[in-house]
């Protein structure tokens, strides 16, 4: 006889399972706890398109998945996200039998759905899509080779028309049909074009099980900004490496659409104060996006050995890091040890995701942590006159280097647009950097005495309004009639970058 208490119980027949073997390798024992299922009717993807209104641009962006994913055994959840147009029924009428669709009666913001269909999804892969965004040829299986080629990977993007954070390649094309066909020649899976990243912006998010069961969905903490930084900064310190697939393109068809300037902001502060909160006062501006392009052109074309070793110094959480890398592997060279010194405990852990050997000390004691190595390349990532001993610490980093080495550093300059307008009287707040007054040409006059053999000099510019800088050439022609345009640039100029080659 059964109690009045009685219930039936959740039954999880564990029957068919077979367990995972053990292993001391942390990526294949979160894959093998996945695959002790039947996976046999599973498909390889699913793919969701999320639409909110902007019908024209859902129906497109559905209509270049079914054309453009031929090739791949995929389900297709259309998410609804509170339209108050025909969107659902354009669902309905989507000519693809492996379907889900969901309705959300408000929006209520783009992750909320993300909450309901990561329950009910049944790919090995979850691939998201925003209306906005036109699939191309060959886009799922470029990506899913990048995905699939090492158990490390645990992110990967595409490249596309209409994105920061030097994702953006533009095709030129005149229309959707010649986008498509500039689109195929572009796509050929190419994994010499494949760069790690610290940061990625997912116009296609593209996960596999094992890592989204493991790293998380979306921190609600963050109402919309910031929230896929905060994504990349958890997949990393899982262990897992971003890759931007620079074999493949899509097209944003993005534009800002009724966007009101004061709230974007407001969102843009919100949620760079959130991510400052959680990873204790990391920016994901200034610490994750110093890519430092004028500093490390010169790995362009310089003449490197085969097999490097590079030394960092300073460059924050690491992405200079990774960008010498990415330069050397365009050349063909994929052979790179790397160092990373720090003088900055914050950035410690971060700097040990990007595969270097990493030392936090006081930056008198770098040489004793490196006396008896010499590396190809040298890189310091902050101005060297705004440490304390600047002569010091440039004699010490050239030290460092082997015959023929390469030192890459910054001097802020000391001589900017904010000196002139202070020696003219008026306010302006000193660098909060406090750059020593060591001049360039001090510093320039100190490589020859070192023996350096050649040295280039690159500036990076400050990014003015045209307001300011008609303000500032009114201000310089005031002061002397023979000012002119070079006067202003040489004003603008926050860091001489320097190439210095060991004798």
């Amino acid at each position: 006889m059964k109690s009045d208490y009685y219930i039936e119980p959740i039954v999880i027949n564990t029957d068919t399972l077979i367990p995972s073997s053990a292993s001391d390798n942390m990526w294949e024992n979160r894959k093998n706890a996945y695959f002790m299922y039947d996976t046999s009717d599973v498909p390889t993807c699913s793919i969701v398109v999320q639409g909110y209104n902007r019908l024209n641009k859902t129906r497109y962006c559905v209509e270049c998945i079914l054309k453009h994913t031929q090739d791949v055994d995929y389900e297709l959840i259309l998410v609804d996200n509170g339209s108050d147009d025909e969107t659902v029924e354009f669902f309905q009428s989507v000519p693809y039998r492996n379907k889900k669709i969901i309705r959300v009666t408000q929006n209520r913001g783009i992750f909320l759905p993300f909450k309901y269909f990561v329950n009910i999804f049944k790919g090995k892969y979850l691939i998201m899509i925003p209306n906005d965004v036109y699939v191309t040829q060959n886009w799922l299986t470029n990506l899913l080779k990048c995905y699939q080629s090492d158990p490390k990977i645990g992110f990967v993007v595409p490249v596309s028309s209409n994105v920061s954070n030097l994702q953006q390649v533009n095709l030129d094309f005149s229309d959707f049909a010649d986008m498509q066909r500039k689109a195929a020649v572009f796509n050929q899976s190419d994994p010499s074009k494949w760069e790690e990243r610290m940061r990625l912006i997912s116009l296609v998010s593209f996960f596999s099980r094992d890592v989204l069961d493991n790293v998380g969905i979306f921190d609600t903490a963050y109402s919309h900004d910031f929230a896929e930084d905060d994504l990349c900064v958890r997949i990393r310190r899982m262990g897992y490496k971003l890759v931007l697939c620079r074999d493949t393109w899509i097209c944003h068809d993005h534009n800002l659409e009724n966007r009101d300037p004061a709230a974007y902001q407001a969102s843009l502060q919100q949620g760079r104060a959130v991510y400052g909160q959680k990873y204790h006062g990391l920016d994901p501006w200034d610490d994750i996006i110093n890519f430092e392009p004028t500093l490390l052109e010169p790995l362009d074309a310089a003449r490197l050995p085969k097999s490097v070793k590079a030394l960092t110094v300073d460059v924050r959480c690491g992405t200079p890091i990774l960008e010498v890398h990415n330069r050397l592997k365009r050349r063909g060279i994929t052979d790179v040890t790397s160092y990373a010194f720090t003088t900055t405990a914050k950035y410690y852990l971060d700097l040990q995701t990007v595969g270097a050997e990493v030392t936090c000390d006081r930056i008198d004691f770098i040489q004793q942590h490196y006396m008896n190595d010499t590396f190809d390349v040298v890189v310091l990532g902050e101005p060297i006159n705004t440490y304390p001993m600047p002569i010091r610490l440039l004699q010490t980093l050239y030290s460092f280097l082997k015959t023929s080495g390469m030192l890459l550093f910054k001097v802020r300059n000391t001589d900017d647009y904010r000196a002139f307008l202070r020696s003219i009287g008026m306010e302006v707040a000193s660098d909060p950097d406090l750059p020593a007054s060591t001049p360039l040409n001090e510093v320039l006059a100190c490589l020859k005495l070192f023996g350096a053999v050649d040295y280039t000099i690159s500036a990076d510019t400050e990014n003015l309004s045209a307001a300011d800088g008609q303000f500032l050439m009114d201000k310089l022609k005031a002061a002397n009639q023979n000012a002119d345009q070079s006067t202003l640039n040489r004003l603008c100029v926050k860091d001489y970058c320097i190439k210095a080659i060991k004798r």
